[in-house]
């Protein structure tokens, strides 16, 4: 970023780019559960991931200290930039968690976390690609929104079923207590893909 300007900026593909990062790492995460046991070596690719994630937003924090004229509030645009950070950190938490407490079993509920965590952050690409016109495209940001809050209800409902099965079944202490801190932290994630579109909402009334 030695070469950074005041001209020629394409603040909204810093947000486009930052989501394929996250994306990325949704992906990775949904496909080291995706045979039932627990795949390490694809876990470990989600640290890279999150670096790649971490330059990304010290290159935007760079270019934004450096700008004259933004489309939309400054400060706006480094809240979009640090929350789609936190999503990918989350996703890289998991991981995280995962080689910490030795997970290696994947069950329905880890399943079905993915899923949405996934479609959110597919869903969240797309807006970041709608947002650079976000006045002609009022309409499918708005739907997009949606579809991420939609899906951030589907995980408070995996959230709560799992919990309930989680107490009623579960006789080991040690596993109880893991599972749950993973549930909890899965939940989290699709929080903070839900602050994300939130963010979004709020710039987008402001400015139409």
């Amino acid at each position: 970023m030695s070469n950074i300007t005041r001209k020629n900026v394409d603040y909204f593909e810093m947000f486009d780019t930052g989501m394929s990062i996250a994306l990325k790492s949704a992906i990775k995460l949904q496909a080291a559960f995706s045979n039932g046991i627990i795949n390490e070596a694809e876990l470990k690719q989600i640290k890279e991931i999150e670096h790649e994630g971490d330059l990304h937003v010290h290159q935007c924090i760079k270019t934004i200290d450096v700008a004259f004229i933004t489309p939309i509030d400054r400060t706006d645009i480094v809240e979009i930039v640090k929350a789609i950070e936190n999503l990918t950190d989350s996703v890289d938490a998991v991981a995280n968690r995962i080689f910490m407490l030795q997970i290696t079993e994947v069950d329905e509920y880890l399943v079905k976390f993915v899923s949405s965590l996934v479609q959110s952050c597919e869903t969240l690409k797309e807006m970041m690609c709608q947002l650079k016109q976000f006045k002609k495209n009022h309409k499918r940001l708005k739907e997009c929104i949606i579809e991420v809050n939609r899906l951030e209800e589907v995980g408070d409902r995996t959230f709560m079923e799992s919990m309930q099965n989680l107490f009623t079944h579960e006789k080991d202490a040690i596993k109880l207590v893991k599972q749950k801190d993973l549930y909890e932290l899965l939940e989290d994630s699709l929080d903070r893909a839900e602050d994300i579109a939130d963010i979004v909402e709020k710039v987008i009334v402001a400015k139409t």
